[in-house]
Protein backbone atom coordinates (compact mmCIF):
# COMPACT_ATOMS: atom_id res chain seq x y z
CA UNK A 1 0.00 0.00 0.00
CA UNK A 2 2.67 2.49 0.99
CA UNK A 3 4.34 2.05 -2.77
CA UNK A 4 1.33 2.71 -4.39
CA UNK A 5 0.87 6.06 -2.01
CA UNK A 6 4.70 6.43 -2.86
CA UNK A 7 4.21 6.59 -6.21
CA UNK A 8 1.28 8.68 -5.98
CA UNK A 9 3.04 11.40 -3.86
CA UNK A 10 5.85 11.74 -6.11
CA UNK A 11 3.57 12.39 -9.32
CA UNK A 12 2.10 15.16 -7.52
CA UNK A 13 5.17 16.26 -5.96
CA UNK A 14 6.88 16.20 -9.90
CA UNK A 15 3.68 17.71 -11.85
CA UNK A 16 3.82 20.57 -8.87
CA UNK A 17 6.97 21.05 -9.51
CA UNK A 18 6.41 21.77 -13.49
CA UNK A 19 3.78 23.81 -12.84
CA UNK A 20 5.52 25.99 -10.38
CA UNK A 21 8.54 26.32 -12.90
CA UNK A 22 6.20 27.24 -15.97
CA UNK A 23 4.50 29.48 -13.89
CA UNK A 24 7.74 30.94 -12.99
CA UNK A 25 9.17 31.10 -16.86
CA UNK A 26 5.41 32.76 -18.18
CA UNK A 27 5.40 35.34 -15.13
CA UNK A 28 8.95 35.99 -15.97
CA UNK A 29 8.86 36.43 -19.57
CA UNK A 30 5.10 36.77 -20.73
CA UNK A 31 5.16 37.96 -24.08
CA UNK A 32 7.44 34.54 -25.16
CA UNK A 33 5.04 32.69 -23.11
CA UNK A 34 2.05 34.35 -24.98
CA UNK A 35 4.17 33.51 -28.45
CA UNK A 36 4.78 29.94 -27.37
CA UNK A 37 1.04 28.96 -26.75
CA UNK A 38 -0.38 30.38 -29.71
CA UNK A 39 2.46 27.87 -31.83
CA UNK A 40 1.55 25.20 -29.52
CA UNK A 41 -1.84 25.86 -31.05
CA UNK A 42 -1.43 26.14 -33.99
CA UNK A 43 0.42 23.21 -34.36
CA UNK A 44 -1.85 21.18 -32.53
CA UNK A 45 -4.98 22.92 -34.96
CA UNK A 46 -2.59 22.14 -38.22
CA UNK A 47 -2.47 18.16 -36.94
CA UNK A 48 -5.74 18.40 -35.88
CA UNK A 49 -6.88 19.90 -39.07
CA UNK A 50 -4.42 17.31 -41.22
CA UNK A 51 -6.70 13.98 -39.26
CA UNK A 52 -9.95 15.64 -39.94
CA UNK A 53 -9.32 16.07 -43.65
CA UNK A 54 -8.15 12.25 -43.80
CA UNK A 55 -11.33 11.24 -42.10
CA UNK A 56 -13.20 12.98 -44.00
CA UNK A 57 -11.60 11.95 -47.59
CA UNK A 58 -11.64 7.90 -46.06
CA UNK A 59 -15.12 8.39 -44.86
CA UNK A 60 -16.56 7.43 -48.29
CA UNK A 61 -19.96 8.96 -48.96
CA UNK A 62 -21.10 9.56 -45.73
CA UNK A 63 -23.60 12.24 -44.79
CA UNK A 64 -21.32 14.85 -42.89
CA UNK A 65 -18.31 14.15 -45.23
CA UNK A 66 -17.79 17.56 -46.78
CA UNK A 67 -18.52 18.73 -43.47
CA UNK A 68 -15.48 17.10 -41.85
CA UNK A 69 -13.21 18.25 -44.76
CA UNK A 70 -14.40 21.86 -44.24
CA UNK A 71 -13.52 21.57 -40.78
CA UNK A 72 -9.83 19.82 -41.38
CA UNK A 73 -9.39 22.96 -44.37
CA UNK A 74 -10.07 25.36 -41.52
CA UNK A 75 -7.96 23.52 -38.72
CA UNK A 76 -5.23 23.26 -41.42
CA UNK A 77 -5.63 26.91 -42.64
CA UNK A 78 -5.72 27.97 -38.61
CA UNK A 79 -2.44 26.15 -37.80
CA UNK A 80 -0.88 27.21 -40.44
CA UNK A 81 -1.69 31.30 -39.66
CA UNK A 82 -0.84 30.60 -36.33
CA UNK A 83 2.14 28.89 -37.24
CA UNK A 84 3.82 31.89 -39.97
CA UNK A 85 2.20 34.90 -38.07
CA UNK A 86 1.57 34.45 -34.30
CA UNK A 87 1.83 37.80 -33.23
CA UNK A 88 -1.12 38.59 -35.50
CA UNK A 89 -2.69 35.13 -34.06
CA UNK A 90 -2.19 35.96 -30.50
CA UNK A 91 -3.68 39.58 -30.79
CA UNK A 92 -6.75 38.14 -33.01
CA UNK A 93 -7.38 35.94 -29.85
CA UNK A 94 -7.31 38.35 -27.82
CA UNK A 95 -9.71 40.24 -29.45
CA UNK A 96 -12.00 37.01 -29.51
CA UNK A 97 -11.57 37.06 -25.95
CA UNK A 98 -12.32 40.79 -25.42
CA UNK A 99 -15.63 40.41 -27.26
CA UNK A 100 -16.31 37.24 -25.62
CA UNK A 101 -16.36 39.25 -22.18
CA UNK A 102 -18.25 42.19 -23.66
CA UNK A 103 -21.20 39.75 -24.69
CA UNK A 104 -20.56 37.90 -21.64
CA UNK A 105 -21.35 40.88 -19.64
CA UNK A 106 -23.82 42.00 -21.70
CA UNK A 107 -25.99 39.35 -21.13
CA UNK A 108 -25.30 39.06 -17.48
CA UNK A 109 -26.56 42.64 -17.17
CA UNK A 110 -29.90 41.98 -19.44
CA UNK A 111 -30.36 38.90 -17.30
CA UNK A 112 -29.69 41.33 -13.70
CA UNK A 113 -32.45 43.39 -15.15
CA UNK A 114 -34.98 41.35 -16.69
CA UNK A 115 -35.26 38.76 -13.98
CA UNK A 116 -36.75 38.85 -10.95
CA UNK A 117 -34.11 37.81 -8.19
CA UNK A 118 -36.43 38.26 -5.24
CA UNK A 119 -34.82 39.29 -2.50
CA UNK A 120 -32.78 42.18 -0.87
CA UNK A 121 -30.61 39.22 0.05
CA UNK A 122 -29.14 39.33 -3.39
CA UNK A 123 -30.07 42.44 -5.26
CA UNK A 124 -29.70 43.32 -8.82
CA UNK A 125 -26.81 45.81 -8.71
CA UNK A 126 -24.46 43.44 -7.71
CA UNK A 127 -24.97 41.11 -10.55
CA UNK A 128 -24.95 44.93 -12.72
CA UNK A 129 -21.46 46.01 -11.14
CA UNK A 130 -20.47 42.27 -12.02
CA UNK A 131 -21.43 42.36 -15.33
CA UNK A 132 -19.59 45.93 -16.29
CA UNK A 133 -16.39 44.22 -14.81
CA UNK A 134 -17.03 41.69 -17.52
CA UNK A 135 -17.63 45.08 -20.17
CA UNK A 136 -14.66 46.96 -18.84
CA UNK A 137 -12.26 43.90 -18.91
CA UNK A 138 -13.28 42.86 -22.77
CA UNK A 139 -13.07 46.93 -23.78
CA UNK A 140 -9.54 46.89 -22.09
CA UNK A 141 -8.54 43.47 -23.83
CA UNK A 142 -9.78 45.03 -27.42
CA UNK A 143 -8.14 48.58 -26.79
CA UNK A 144 -4.77 47.30 -26.59
CA UNK A 145 -4.72 43.45 -27.76
CA UNK A 146 -0.89 42.60 -27.27
CA UNK A 147 -0.70 43.77 -23.67
CA UNK A 148 -4.02 41.74 -23.06
CA UNK A 149 -2.21 38.78 -24.66
CA UNK A 150 0.85 39.47 -22.24
CA UNK A 151 -0.74 40.24 -19.41
CA UNK A 152 -2.91 36.55 -20.13
CA UNK A 153 0.11 34.92 -19.91
CA UNK A 154 1.14 36.66 -16.79
CA UNK A 155 -2.31 35.40 -15.13
CA UNK A 156 -1.87 31.75 -16.78
CA UNK A 157 1.51 31.78 -15.18
CA UNK A 158 0.48 33.09 -11.68
CA UNK A 159 -2.31 30.69 -11.82
CA UNK A 160 0.12 27.88 -12.59
CA UNK A 161 2.52 28.64 -9.88
CA UNK A 162 -0.50 28.45 -7.13
CA UNK A 163 -1.78 25.50 -8.65
CA UNK A 164 1.63 23.64 -8.64
CA UNK A 165 2.05 25.12 -4.34
CA UNK A 166 -1.06 23.19 -3.67
CA UNK A 167 0.00 20.40 -5.80
CA UNK A 168 3.32 20.11 -4.28
CA UNK A 169 1.57 20.36 -0.92
CA UNK A 170 -0.40 17.64 -1.83
CA UNK A 171 2.00 15.37 -3.01
CA UNK A 172 3.93 16.17 0.68
CA UNK A 173 0.99 15.81 2.83
CA UNK A 174 0.18 12.15 1.06
CA UNK A 175 3.81 11.30 1.13
CA UNK A 176 3.67 12.04 5.03
CA UNK A 177 0.25 10.28 5.79
CA UNK A 178 1.56 7.10 3.67
CA UNK A 179 4.65 7.14 5.96
CA UNK A 180 2.81 7.08 9.14
CA UNK A 181 0.33 4.22 8.00
CA UNK A 182 3.46 2.03 7.31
Amino acid sequence: MFEKVKRSSFMLIAVGAVAVVFGIVAVAWPAATALALVLVWGWYALVDGILQLAAGVRSGESPGRWLIIGMGALGVLAGLVAIFRPLDSAIALTWVLGIWLVARGGVQAATAITTDVGSSRNPKWLLIIGSLLWILGGVLFMANPGAGAVALSGWLGILAILWGVFLLGGGVMLYSSGKRER
